[in-house]
């Protein structure tokens, strides 16, 4: 838990100058769509010299704003993030699964925005690993180790809060796995209250039976 708690800080501190960036270019953006919109108007009216002087003012913005917007490489790679999304999920359960630690994005070397998208379709692969641990009743601990997981995971998705434009609607993806959480949650607390149930029922069967055998 702790090193994820690492990694999602730098995430968030990634984000956050991605955000800054996006403020700058949106007050650009708007300043240059008004230089156009008015340059525009001056050639209708055969106003060159005033048209010419605001399109060379919005050259200087426009060379600012693509500068900016390399700065946000990471988030514009929407044609790529669902491979990215796909191999931090592999590689998170096989993290879980093996209880070696979580790797970081700079160790997979993926964007950040692919390892961070992986984890709510990882937080699936933890429903099934402890459905499939609850159907076998077979070291019940596991469940429970995946479940606090899933709770960690909801927990830290939360301090991802940025514009939806930057986390590519990750916020829906969160909301998933709140609710896929809370089912788990009740999934599991059926279970455990089967198995004690049923572990109760035994116990009371293995002192009726004993009391038979001194009778």
């Amino acid at each position: 838990m702790e090193e994820l708690q690492t990694i999602f800080g730098k995430i968030s501190e990634e984000l956050t100058k991605a955000n800054s960036v996006r403020g700058k270019i949106l007050i650009l953006s708007r300043k240059a769509i008004q230089k156009s919109s008015i340059a525009i108007k001056h050639l209708h009216r055969a106003e060159f010299q005033e048209a010419d002087k605001l399109i060379m003012e919005n050259k200087e913005l426009i060379i600012e704003i693509n500068e900016l917007s390399n700065q946000m490489e990471q988030v514009r790679f929407g044609m790529i993030l669902s491979c990215n999304q796909e191999y931090a999920e592999a590689v998170f359960l096989q993290s879980f699964l093996t209880q070696a630690p979580f790797p970081t994005f700079t160790d997979l070397q993926i964007p950040y925005l692919g390892y961070i998208h992986g984890i709510p379709d990882f937080v699936g692969e933890l429903r099934r690993v402890i459905l499939d641990t609850l159907r076998k009743e077979d070291n019940i601990e596991i469940a429970v180790n995946a479940l606090d997981l899933m709770d960690d995971l909801y927990t830290l998705l939360l301090t991802i809060d940025f514009p939806d434009s930057l986390t590519y609607n990750l916020r829906k993806k969160t909301d998933f796995v709140r609710n896929l959480t809370e089912r788990t949650r009740g999934d599991v607390t059926l279970a455990l209250n089967r198995l004690q149930l049923v572990k109760t029922f035994k116990e009371i069967l293995e002192h009726k039976s004993t009391r038979e055998n001194q009778d």
